[in-house]
């Protein structure tokens, strides 16, 4: 590489932002950031707590009546096919006393 404005060949520099090609004149490169840049980031986000009540499950958020207990909410449970012309199949899972049914056909 060399100097953009004499044409020198440019030497490694170590510098406090790290290693860089330099001219041994002191001419500065154009192309080469030489600033320190410092990021400060903040999470905009506040942290929620999440409370579990005796007996209830949180990812049990949908509609189902359960055929064993007749709980009224169960988990939902999507498995991936294993071959690509298969439809994932899709279980219900009651919280209450653990029963898992097959959701039969199509569900989207």
């Amino acid at each position: 590489m060399f100097c953009k404005t004499c044409g020198s060949l440019l030497v490694p520099k170590k510098t406090e932002f790290g290693k860089w090609m330099s001219c041994p004149k002191g001419h500065a490169q154009p192309e080469l950031v030489q600033k320190t840049e410092i990021h400060h980031s903040k999470s905009l986000d506040t942290i929620r707590r999440i409370e579990v009540l005796e007996d209830e499950h949180p990812l049990a958020v949908y509609d189902h009546h359960c055929k064993k207990c007749g709980h009224k909410k169960a988990e939902l449970i999507e498995m991936q096919p294993s071959y690509s012309d298969e439809d994932s199949t899709l279980k219900m899972k009651c919280p209450k006393c653990g029963n898992v049914e097959r959701l039969e056909g199509k569900t989207r």
